[in-house]
């Protein structure tokens, strides 16, 4: 017997949610004890919330694998808590930028590679705030897309995936008792 649509859908929304949810929860809990390790407190409070919301993705993914509907609204809750976070982070950086702060970031290291490659820090200076807004614009629309993106598609298989629920309920209702 062939998995109907519904089931396909259900078994699909399950492996990207599993994927998501464990990549997730890895990536930014990699970068929150990065933060952690670099004393950056913004960065592991933003970590800790992403990673946070890869584990609810994963518990969502679990209510649905046993076959309780709300777990989409789990996922979907740890997109948009991802999206707005990560998008309230990259707007805080863009009006906390300081070139000056920057530049003094570089160490005499940096500096050096930076002659050896033909690059001046007064050039680097011009290139700072191009590079450094297109940085966190990269970022937040990368998060928009894929977050956001995400958030849609599991919002738009919670009919067939309801469906498919019910398909195997009235599968079970069906087969006559043994005895």
């Amino acid at each position: 017997m062939t998995d109907s649509p519904n089931e396909k859908t259900l078994r699909n929304v399950l492996l990207i949610s599993g994927i998501d949810g464990w990549s997730v929860a890895l990536f930014a809990g990699f970068c929150t004890a990065v933060a952690l390790l670099s004393g950056e407190w913004i960065g592991v409070f933003v970590g800790g919330l992403i990673t946070t919301c890869g584990v609810l993705e994963l518990r969502g993914r679990g209510r649905l694998a046993r076959g309780k509907i709300e777990g989409i609204r789990w996922m979907v809750r740890a997109q948009v808590i991802i999206l707005v976070t990560v998008s309230l982070y990259g707007f805080q950086q863009l009006i906390a930028f300081d070139e000056a702060t920057l530049l003094e970031g570089l160490t005499p290291d940096m500096v050096t590679v930076l002659d050896q490659a033909g690059i001046t820090v007064d050039e680097m200076r011009t290139m700072l705030r191009p590079i450094y807004f297109g940085f966190y614009g990269a970022v937040m629309a990368a998060t928009m897309v894929f977050q956001g993106g995400l958030a849609v598609y599991y919002q738009s298989r919670q009919p067939k995936v309801g469906e498919a629920f019910a398909t195997r309920q009235q599968a079970l209702l069906a087969v006559p008792p043994k005895g």
